[in-house]
């Protein structure tokens, strides 16, 4: 029997998180599946909807169900991280018609955590519509890496830049590896041209978000893609890369929660107490930081 892969909706499923999704981008009606759509549906949700772990820090991280994910998301919700991004993405791009194909990855910073292959990143691509510049028609859309991506690239090696920054793209038979800026908070990820099956995505899941050492349950990270800029809040610290450049220690209550909110994250729902607990936690990390320095 084979095994049964992610299931991200397709054609006609979701009809009401769909245009409550697109509604929430300022997206009215049902685009065209055409690049313009795809350029734009990626800025604006890079820039309106977060890349956070927020709830996993609280200690329930949400579910990697696309439809109970873009529900949320359409009613106003936090998404949370690439799972879900680039799962609602998938879920809403086949619904306007686009052919879209799946895709998984791990981000890595040296050789070993390169050779350290695992399921660290959803991913997708989308072809069917080729360019001059790009007459493949393969693009590479991808909204679950934090400070990285503010519009698709084409699935074409090259380097390439995007505001201030400058990516870099090997594409090879079967998947492609994405080099970021080097101020980004990750060196590159390397990306498998194949689908996922429920089961690994779970366990992926599981494994991330795990309470006891989980790559997503360490520190806060809240990241938003501006057209000029990435802002990054990581524990207590706020980064702003890009123009204006900005690095400030939020060692207040008020203002890091301020921040949360100017970043984009929703907290409809949040209990306070824990919330304060989840700042005193980052504050004290962030001391012991300051001091191992």
């Amino acid at each position: 029997m084979r095994a049964a892969t992610l299931h991200v909706m397709g054609p006609g499923e979701g009809g009401d998180a769909v245009r409550g999704y697109l509604a929430r981008l300022g997206i009215a009606g049902s685009p065209a599946a055409d690049l313009a759509t795809l350029v734009e549906i990626h800025r604006r949700h890079a820039e309106r909807i977060p890349y956070e772990n927020l709830h996993t820090m609280l200690g329930s991280p949400p579910a990697i169900d696309v439809g109970r994910t873009l529900e949320r998301v359409a009613a106003g919700g936090n998404a949370g991280y690439c799972f879900h991004h680039n799962g609602i993405l998938t879920a809403v791009l086949r619904a306007l018609g686009y052919d879209v194909v799946p895709a998984w990855g791990h981000n890595w910073d040296d050789d070993a955590e390169r050779r350290d292959v695992h399921v660290g990143h959803l991913a997708l691509s989308v072809h069917g519509l080729p360019t001059d510049a790009n007459p493949g028609g393969v693009w590479w859309p991808d909204v679950g890496c934090g400070d990285a991506l503010h519009e698709p690239l084409p699935l074409l090696a090259g380097t390439y830049h995007q505001g201030p920054f400058t990516y870099r793209l090997e594409v090879r038979p079967g998947g492609w590896t994405f080099h970021h800026d080097p101020r980004g908070s990750f060196g590159a990820v390397d990306v498998v041209d194949e689908p996922l099956t429920a089961e690994r995505a779970e366990a992926a899941h599981r494994s991330l978000t795990d309470p006891q050492g989980g790559a997503y349950a360490r520190t806060l990270v809240v990241q938003r893609r501006l057209p000029d800029a990435a802002e990054t809040l990581r524990g207590c610290q706020f980064t702003r890369i890009g123009s204006r450049p900005e690095r400030i220690a939020l060692t207040s209550y008020d203002d890091w929660r301020d921040a949360l909110v100017s970043l984009g994250a929703r907290l409809q729902g949040v209990d306070a107490d824990a919330l304060r607990g989840l700042f005193d936690r980052s504050l004290a990390a962030h001391r012991v930081w300051l001091a191992s320095r």
